[in-house]
């Protein structure tokens, strides 16, 4: 109880309550009029939040599973908190020659060095996968805000609290359209475990479904073979008939009854910002030419290359496009073969949805005479 003693004394605390917490306890809590009024409180209330708290009259419960509780975590739960740091430089370093790796392109110009402040918010997300039951986990996401880039996470330890300013609506588009792209590519790998014991159950229940209809359907055609009269046999053949297409009903809802889920909840975040420098760098892929930037964070010494044009993860050893020179990484790159029919920045893949391949015994069975479907 004493996590929910802690949750109740910050929650209140931040919303600028005086709380004192007794031995018993419970809280002695002084409410602001106006968070009072909107949690439907007096201004001067004790709360209840031991298990062995009575059942005076005069305290509120705020037990686990009590509404005050509940009312609490869900305001907590719909606006996460967000902190907002500033990770002091340490000294530069240049640019290592041997970076960035260009896998179908040469540098062409010189490289121009200028000084920056990057922006990075830091998610953390509670990820969620949901079939016929529930699993989560916490995860640790970063994106770096000038472009929407996946990258490490900057250092903490020097971190210093400053107020920032806001996230403006580009920002906030490249962030969403960055985690969602992760949680897409990375959720089913990052939950795999339990999707890997939904997968093992859904082959156990189809077999176990495969082995009833196979028997039920052998019973059926005996007992036709020993009906007396052409009704009784026609009778059930047509209900031997029928079990094609109730075995299809049946798997119907065990696919809906299985079919995976993946979401994320953002639970917290801390929004950075850092000094790095910029190194753009001139480069030539057949007869086009452009420009790419290449990061070095002051803070740590981390370089970090381009947003990969598919995944968004931030690259330093990359493909170019034949068209338009979109940077895109190993796994995105085909092999340098990108031209405007194969490149996924010139023509975005559709997104897949996550999907459980199963092998499926009742797909081979016959029926009622007739072919397994």
């Amino acid at each position: 109880m004493e996590l929910v003693q802690d949750f109740l004394a910050g929650a209140l605390g931040a919303a600028g309550a005086v709380v004192e917490t007794q031995p018993s306890g419970d809280l002695d809590v002084l409410l602001p009029p106006g968070v009072a009024a909107d949690l439907g409180l007096p201004e001067e209330v004790r709360i209840a939040a031991s298990t062995a708290a009575g059942t005076d009259a005069a305290c509120v419960d705020g037990r686990l599973g009590s509404p005050l509780l509940e009312q609490l975590v869900s305001r907590r739960l719909a606006a996460p908190a967000v902190a907002a740091v500033v990770v002091p430089p340490e000294l530069p370093r240049p640019l290592p020659a041997h970076l960035p790796v260009l896998l179908n392109a040469v540098r062409a110009g010189d490289t121009v060095r200028t000084r920056a402040v990057g922006r990075y918010l830091v998610a953390e997300v509670r990820l969620v996968a949901q079939s016929d039951e529930v699993r989560s986990a916490m995860e640790t996401v970063c994106v770096r805000l000038d472009d929407g880039a996946l990258v490490t996470p900057p250092p903490l330890g020097a971190a210093e609290p400053q107020p920032l300013r806001a996230l403006d609506e580009a920002e906030r588009q490249r962030a969403l359209q960055a985690l969602r792209l992760w949680l897409r590519r990375q959720g089913p790998a990052r939950l795999a475990v339990a999707l890997a014991a939904v997968q093992r159950r859904v082959r156990r229940d189809l077999e176990r479904m495969a082995e009833y209809y196979a028997s039920l359907d052998a019973e059926m055609a005996a007992a036709a073979r020993r009906a007396r009269l052409a009704e009784e046999r026609e009778r059930r053949a047509v209900k031997r008939a029928a079990l094609a297409d109730d075995l299809a009903a049946r798997r119907s809802q065990l696919r809906e009854r299985t079919r995976p889920r993946l979401s994320a909840a953002l639970v917290a975040a801390t929004l950075i910002e850092t000094d790095v420098e910029r190194f753009e760098l001139g480069v030539r892929r057949r007869s086009r030419a452009g420009r790419v930037v290449v990061l070095g964070r002051a803070a740590d010494s981390v370089f970090e290359g381009p947003a990969c044009a598919v995944c968004c993860d931030a690259v330093l050893h990359f493909y170019l496009c034949d068209e338009r020179l979109h940077p895109l990484c190993r796994r995105c790159g085909q092999e340098g073969r990108l031209d405007p029919t194969r490149c996924g920045g010139c023509r975005r893949p559709p997104d897949a949805a996550v999907q459980l391949v199963v092998d499926d015994p009742t797909a081979t069975l016959r029926l009622g005479g007739a072919p397994g479907r």
